[in-house]
């Protein structure tokens, strides 16, 4: 093995040969102080942009270290209304505020989502497929546009955390793919009685959370009403 290929580790007079692990990450778990200087969640996230900075003017084109989707995880496994619009750390610290435990706690995470199972929940309704949206022409004016949702759709969850996750074909465009949502009337079309349901006791579970989610939805909407009329 040459060294170009291998991290060497210099013990004493001793050289020792350390083969590259699959992915950059695994490397800075076992050895965080050598990569990051110290332990710490935000250390590794500054590394990361560098890391992927360096790939991309170098001209590779391999996937990120970060897998897709990972803050909809985060957002799912910690409770979060949503996957702050990709930013994993800030979700993370907004849970967990030691760096340090921060850090293990992202570990933890990765783990989870590389041996996650889906369970479908529900699936698209064939006749429940078109919706309506507005596009915006060449001109630039407002249309109404018919559009459907993939024939693969369906619902599903991975643990007993609140929300739950579209999913579809890959083959099928489909935007949403791999997000996660909080709650039913999260997202901004009407789901509920789009889909034939296949687990009835998980289903009831969506439900449940879902009037929670319209009950604290009508709460802070208030609350912010209030606030206006104060400042008026």
């Amino acid at each position: 093995m040459i060294f170009s290929e291998a991290l060497v580790e210099y013990t004493g007079e001793k050289i020792k040969v350390i083969p590259w692990k699959e992915s950059i990450l695994d490397e800075i778990r076992e050895r965080p102080g050598m990569y990051l200087g110290l332990k710490s969640l935000s250390a590794l996230q500054f590394f990361l942009l560098g890391y992927e900075l360096g790939k991309f003017r170098s001209e590779h084109r391999w996937p990120s270290e970060v897998p897709q989707h990972f803050c909809d995880w985060v957002a799912y496994r910690l409770h979060l209304r949503s996957n702050w619009n990709g930013f994993w750390h800030r979700a993370i610290l907004s849970r967990v505020r030691d760096e340090s435990l921060a850090f293990d706690r992202f570990y933890e995470l990765r783990d989870e989502f590389a041996r996650r199972e889906a369970k479908v929940v529900a699936t698209i309704r064939e006749d429940k497929r078109e919706y309506q949206v507005q596009r915006r022409d060449a001109d630039g004016h407002r249309i109404d546009c018919t559009e459907e949702l993939p024939r693969s759709l369906s619902i599903v969850v991975y643990t007993e955390d609140p929300g739950f996750f579209f999913e579809a074909d890959g083959q099928e465009n489909f935007f949403y793919r791999g997000w996660f949502l909080c709650a039913l009337d999260a997202w901004d079309r009407p789901i509920m009685d789009r889909f034939n349901v296949q687990d009835e006791n998980t289903w009831k579970r969506l439900i449940e959370e879902n009037k929670r989610y319209k009950r604290n939805l009508s709460r802070t909407r208030a609350r912010i009403r209030d606030k206006e009329k104060r400042d008026s």
